[in-house]
């Protein structure tokens, strides 16, 4: 996944090392899953035409407001749309997990768990799943379908800031103010790995993650850095100096580059086969979220705006004056749901 160079601009390899504290490994089973799961979606991406449908850079760059429904209280919410359902679920400060049908415009669902603010949702990609991770230390799984709890995972010490589900479908990988990242068994709620990285600590824990398309390193940020992780070996295998405290970041689905947001407003892109960073952005606002689409084609970043980007050129497409705190795009990029602050859900597409 990386070049062999430790080139500049900023990034470091990790030179194999387990950073920190890792409490136990995984089970030949899993390793075993992974690997067949990592072969199958490198061999697949190779040859995969982009979705049937995939707007095109003139229709992103022409999207207009559809739709705005206040789901949350006011605070900081974060979204996640569906990979080919007509599907958004939203996480906000209030504690709510929020199932919105983007079809019909309207909300499906208001859960209550979390007791505190919601850091993170995911929607599971072929199973009526969804995962939240919390301020009170907790990741929730939820039935899509019977709009209820089934699961709270008491994996962490701290408020967990963000969770990825594993492209096997089968895990969550967890990353927490506490140091530690996670990855738990979807089914029985247990721990399969635990790993703690005790220099993050310093500068409050890890602030964001997420999961390689491939499945076996994780992304996480700090207060200081941006650090690749390879899964199985538990070992840091690169850093990238970001010059600010990282907010969010992002894999696009070729597995090629990671984009990172950070609170002095730059939106930093890293081409992770050289270990550089090819792009910098100045948004202009501190970057709470950013996102790819599926095909690879755009990125979307939530500050004191809404912007969109095609990833060729890295060129703006357009900017959204509503602020936002998550972004994410719907399938074939048809659809960019777009969170804000007051506690909204905006949709914004072809009208």
């Amino acid at each position: 996944w990386v070049g062999e160079s430790g080139g500049g601009g900023g990034a470091a390899a990790g030179g194999g090392a387990v950073a920190g504290a890792a409490a136990g490994e995984l089970s030949a089973a899993v390793v075993a899953k992974f690997d067949a799961t990592n072969k199958e979606l490198s061999k697949g991406r190779k040859k995969r035409p982009p979705p049937p449908g995939q707007a095109s850079a003139e229709q992103v760059a022409a999207y207009s407001k559809l739709a705005s429904s206040a789901l949350h209280g006011k605070g900081s919410v974060c979204v996640d749309s569906h990979r080919s359902e007509p599907l958004v679920a939203t996480g906000g400060a209030d504690g709510v997990v929020c199932l919105y049908d983007t079809a019909q415009r309207k909300a499906l669902s208001k859960m209550k768990g979390h007791d505190g603010a919601v850091h993170r949702v995911r929607l599971h990609p072929r199973a009526a799943v969804a995962v939240s991770a919390g301020a009170d230390a907790s990741v929730r799984v939820w039935s899509t379908e019977e709009r209820t709890e089934t699961a709270k995972m008491a994996l962490h010490a701290a408020a967990v800031t963000d969770v990825s589900i594993h492209p096997t479908g089968d895990y969550a990988v967890s990353a927490s103010a506490d140091g530690s990242w996670k990855v738990a068994d979807l089914s029985s709620g247990g721990c399969v790995l635990s790993v703690e990285d005790a220099a993050s600590l310093g500068s409050g824990g890890f602030s964001c993650s997420e999961i390689h398309p491939d499945g076996l390193i994780l992304g996480t940020g700090t207060g200081t850095s941006a650090k690749v992780w390879d899964i199985k070996s538990r070992a840091n295998v690169a850093s990238f100096d970001v010059e600010q405290p990282v907010s969010c970041l992002s894999f696009s689905e070729n597995g090629f580059y990671l984009a990172t947001g950070g609170a002095e407003g730059a939106l930093k892109l890293w081409d992770l086969r050289k270990l550089k960073n090819i792009h910098t952005i100045d948004v202009g606002a501190p970057v709470r979220s950013a996102a790819f689409d599926f095909s690879g084609q755009f990125l979307a970043a939530a500050a004191g705006t809404t912007s969109l980007y095609e990833t060729k050129s890295w060129a703006s497409l357009a900017q959204h004056k509503a602020a936002a705190s998550g972004v994410s795009f719907g399938a074939a990029a048809s659809l960019l749901a777009a969170a804000g602050p007051d506690g909204k859900l905006t949709l914004y597409g072809s009208a």
